[in-house]
């Protein structure tokens, strides 16, 4: 990230780092495309590369696959650490699912009923994949802005792994109202944010604005050259222990912070719907 950094002082060295970047990408795709062939006995349906990295930030599966089962383990975790067993919720929604990379081993080996398993993300390329690769659950896709197309207090577990690491304070608090509005009284939200562990990647006068504001969102390559292929609007945010729990509480029940609580990287933010909200 620094290194970008000094390249944007220099613009026609920017344009061409970026450009040498965005063609490298393309071989390395149609490389791991080719040697996907290879992964039909996987146990869960393994996505193409483009939808991987969108998700990932890598093309390889294998790690793809390894993040996965961690991060759908670490889940379970942290709703036994609130004395819930995520097996018991009723119904449950991953709110930014891409192309499913938690929620396959989520529901690996298990029986899927309709009406159960909700999943939903502004990428209709990874919804389609999602349908055609993963039935018994209900895949939909949404807008970069709320409503989400659910009823209200329709879910009494709500989980959102790396999407609020994404977005503007614009966007998290509009979305923190609408998932407060799906949630069940009394249901829990987990999220994850970019915390202490991954502030020190950030330049020095990035770092005064987080410790000055508590939320930082810093905006990378736009436009065609975008190797994610995602909306410009969604770039790197970073937050303060204590900017959640000021801000954040004003809807929720914060439950619980867990520094590194996903996948040993992102914080773990669980909070709870109030019984009289």
């Amino acid at each position: 990230m620094r290194i970008r950094t000094r390249l944007k002082r220099f613009p026609g060295a920017y344009k061409a780092y970026k450009f040498a970047r965005y063609l490298t990408f393309q071989v390395r795709v149609a490389w791991f495309a080719w040697h996907d062939r290879s992964l039909d006995d996987s146990p869960v349906p393994v996505p193409p590369p483009r939808l991987r990295f969108r998700v990932h930030g890598a093309l390889d599966a294998g790690s793809f696959m390894r993040t996965g089962a961690t991060v759908a383990a670490d889940v379970r975790r942290l709703t036994a650490n609130a004395a819930r067993d995520f097996d018991a919720f009723d119904r449950v929604l991953d709110f930014g699912c891409g192309c499913g990379r938690v929620l396959a081993h989520l529901t690996a080996g298990r029986a899927v009923s309709n009406g159960r398993f909700f999943a939903t993300d502004i990428d209709k390329q990874a919804i389609a994949w999602c349908r055609s690769a993963m039935p018994g659950i209900d895949w939909r896709s949404n807008d970069a802005m709320p409503p989400l197309p659910y009823d209200d207090a329709m879910f009494d577990f709500v989980f959102s792994i790396s999407v609020f690491t994404h977005l503007d304070e614009k966007m998290q608090q509009a979305w923190l109202v609408e998932l407060h509005r799906v949630l069940r009284p009394g249901g829990l939200l987990l999220l994850t944010v970019h915390g202490e562990y991954v502030h020190s990647t950030l330049e020095e006068s990035e770092q005064e604005i987080l410790r000055r504001d508590g939320v930082l969102f810093v905006q990378g390559i736009t436009g065609r050259l975008k190797l994610d292929g995602l909306p410009d609007f969604y770039q790197a945010a970073y937050h303060t222990k204590e900017y959640i729990a000021r801000e954040w509480s004003t809807l929720f029940e914060l439950v619980e912070h867990v520094p590194r609580g996903i996948n040993a990287h992102q914080d773990a933010v669980l909070l709870r719907k109030r019984a009289t909200a």
